[in-house]
This record gives structure tokens, sequence and C-alpha cells, in this order.
């Protein structure tokens, strides 16, 4: 599978709208998939109405799943012109109420605490539960920010450094309203006294993701070609969101692909699951928890929404790891179909959002659906260290994705991201 990195860079303002109910004036973080795949089939249609098959084949086959975007503009312009990841913010991550932030860039505005993860300890909070210790004594360290003001959730997009892994960086969204004049329906001219604002990005605002396509080299090469051709031969065509009709959603695209790793993927794959769960024995070790020598701990991150259904249709709002009574198997291994013995689910911190949207094409709604947030994460402990088998299936998972609406970016999760092992402020 090939992988391509997406910037869009805002030549107007930008407006996307974060749910279709009335009266709706916030506009969304980040730019759906959905949205994404909207306007790259316009811009295909406008440019080759007549390629029904290659259309077929780029939206509508699922060979190639699109993602979402996220915002990637930051205050260090040596990071926001690098076209590395940008991914959300867990909902473990927590920083100082009154100075929240990253201490990077070190600049003399920047008065940010830092921040850091608190998922290894509400698993030691869980864990302790279960063992007699005090529950309390993992949470006591972390619970205030060394300026003496509490500690409080963090959320939003970052970046990290290749070069240094200890340097995060969060983007910045860069919003503000925009008023508009309502339109009598009659006469079609502007109607007296009455006024509404629309929340928009503004220009210049950057936006990154990731392509993967699943199909052969033919189709890679055909539709990395057209992408290169809307960022030189067509530039500004490319147009998305609300308002296009008044000048808004004008947009350019710059294609890239990242460098392969010199590594084996699986290898280093493993390795982070390994860093991941040996820093949480260790920090079971300093809070002398007992009888976890047998138990192999990983995390499951939400980088886009998730989209479950059980058997019965019905929509999911968290990941289980206990078996259930009718299939014999837990839902994680339903979604990895692979077993994975004592596998177990400790602790969760997720929500469940309403997902809206458009066919563009159609020109019509589509059906409400449910999904799980993005940032929310999933903690399990299986017994003994996973055999190669249940590697590969989470390896799998971690490439891959699950769910419904893969295409169109959703369903992209990752096994034990590295921001869990950031138990100290950057």
């Amino acid at each position: 599978m090939e992988e391509l990195y997406i910037e869009l860079n805002a030549l107007s303002p930008l407006a996307i709208r974060a749910d279709h109910a009335p009266g709706g004036a916030a506009t969304a973080g980040y730019i759906s998939g959905t949205t994404f795949i909207g306007a790259l089939a316009a811009a295909h249609r406008l440019l080759r109405p007549h390629d029904t098959s290659e259309f077929e084949r780029w939206f509508l086959s699922e060979q190639i799943l699109y993602s979402n975007l996220y915002p990637a503009s930051f205050a260090d312009t040596g990071l926001q012109d690098r076209n590395l990841p940008v991914y959300p913010l867990p909902r473990t991550a927590q920083s100082c109420k009154r100075h929240p932030g990253f201490l990077f860039p070190e600049k003399a505005d920047n008065d940010a605490h830092g921040v850091r993860d608190s998922l290894i300890d509400w698993a030691l909070f869980k864990l302790s539960l279960r063992n007699g210790a005090d529950p309390l004594a993992a949470l006591e360290k972390h619970k205030e920010c060394r300026c003496g003001e509490r500690m409080d959730v963090f959320d939003g997009y970052y970046r990290r450094n290749d070069l240094r892994k200890s340097q995060l960086i969060q983007a910045k969204d860069r919003k503000r309203l925009r008023t508009h004049s309502g339109i009598d329906r009659r006469s079609g001219t502007v109607q007296e006294g009455i006024l509404y604002n629309r929340q928009v990005f503004g220009e210049g605002m950057r936006f990154w993701g990731a392509l993967k396509v699943a199909g052969d080299e033919q189709l890679f090469s055909e539709f990395t070609s057209f992408l290169k051709d809307l960022d030189n031969k067509n530039k500004g065509l490319l147009r998305l969101g609300t308002g296009r009709t008044r000048g808004m959603g004008k947009v350019t695209i710059k294609v890239e692909q990242p460098k392969k790793a010199q590594r084996d993927p699986l290898e280093l794959f493993k390795q982070r699951l390994e860093q991941f769960d040996a820093l949480l024995h260790s920090q079971a070790e300093h809070f002398k928890l007992a009888g976890l020598e047998n138990s192999f701990f990983f995390a499951l991150t939400l980088h886009s929404p998730l989209i479950l259904q059980d058997e019965l249709l019905r929509y999911q709002g968290s990941i289980d790891g206990n078996t259930n009574a009718t299939t014999k198997a837990a839902r994680l291994e339903q979604l990895v179909d692979c077993a994975i013995p004592g596998l177990e689910r400790i602790y969760q911190n997720a929500g469940v959002r309403r997902v809206a949207g458009w066919l563009e094409l159609w020109g019509t709604p589509r059906m409400n659906e449910y999904a799980i947030e993005p940032g929310s994460v999933f903690l399990f402990a299986c017994e003994g260290k996973p055999g190669e088998e249940a590697y590969q299936a989470l390896f799998n998972l971690d490439q891959e994705g699950t769910g419904k609406r893969r295409a169109e970016g959703f369903g992209r999760v990752c096994v034990s991201d590295q921001f869990h092992q950031e138990i100290e402020v950057l």
C-alpha cells in the first residue's frame, strides 16, 4: 500500500459546516475526508467528464483511502514548511489550566507550561483498584502544574519533529467570523435588518493529510499525476466547503510521497508496542503494583472518527475487550480477526459524535451516523507477549484502519501511539 502526503493551502476564506442544524454558524475543526473527496470528484468531472471508468476507480471502488485534513499552520516556520504528519491530540493529553500549550517553540511570547499524557496514570489508577493499592497515588504526581495551577484537558492538533522526537508543536486554527446580509427570498435583494455570522478559516490556513492507495502501480501513478496537475496546470480549480459561489473555498494542493523507512515497518511497530508496555510496567513497579508480570499492555488511539456497528446494525460507542456471549469473541478480536488470549479492556476515554454530510454528485444529504470521536483512547491487556499472528493483526489494524467508510477518512487507528509515552511535560 502506497502513501501520499497532501497539503492544502487556503487562498480564500474556507467554511466547513460543523453540522447541518438550522442556524449553525460554527465551522468544523478540520476538512473531513468526505469533503475532500467531493472536491476532487468535482474537479475530475470538470477536467475529464467522459472518463467514467477512471472516476469509478478513484472515487467509488475504495482502492484509495482518503483522509481527513487537519490544521497544519504552526508558529515555527521550520516545522510548518516541512511535510510531516499532523495528528489529533489524544483525550488523555493534559496541560496547565492557566498556561496551556507545548513548551516548543521556545520564544519570549510562549508562556505555555507544557503538555503531557495521562493514560499511564489512569491505567495505574484502574489497576490499583484491583490490587488493593492506593488508587490515588498514581494521580497525585501530575495533578497540578509546576506553577501550582490545576492540570486540565488539552485538545487540538500537533506535529512532531522527526529530527528531535521531544519537540512537539500545536497547530493554530486561524478562525474568524464573516458577516453576511440576509437575502429576501421573494425579491432576491438584501432584506433589511437581517445579518448573520459564519465562522471561517482565514486565507493562508494550511491543512495536512495522508492518502493510502491500495491499487496497482498504474492507479497510483495516474492518480498522483492528476493531483499534481491540480497544483500546476489547473491551480485554483479545486474548491471545497460552503459559500463557493461567494468566492470562498479556493485552495491549492501540494502532493509529496513520504520517504520509505529504512527498517522493516513491522519491526518498528513491535518496538513501539514493547516500549509502551515496558514504560507502563516500570511505572507500576514504582508504585509497587504486583501481579502484572504476565500482562502485556497496548492502547488504541483514534486518529479519525470511527463508525462501528454490531450484528444488529446498532452504532457502538466503544471498543470492548470482554467476550460477547453471542459471538464468543471480544469486539477487538472481531476487528483484527485474530484471537488474543486473555484480552481485557482496562481503561477508556471516548466520546461519540453525530456524523452528517452532503452528497455533492447527487445534491442530497447523507444519512446521519454516529462515530467514536477522534482522540479517543482504549487501553487493553492480554496474557503474555503477543505472538506473531497477533502482532501482524494489530499491525494491519494500524495500517489499514477499521469500521465503516474507511475510504472517506474514517476508522484510522494507531496502536500504542508514541504520544502515550510522554509522561513528562513537553
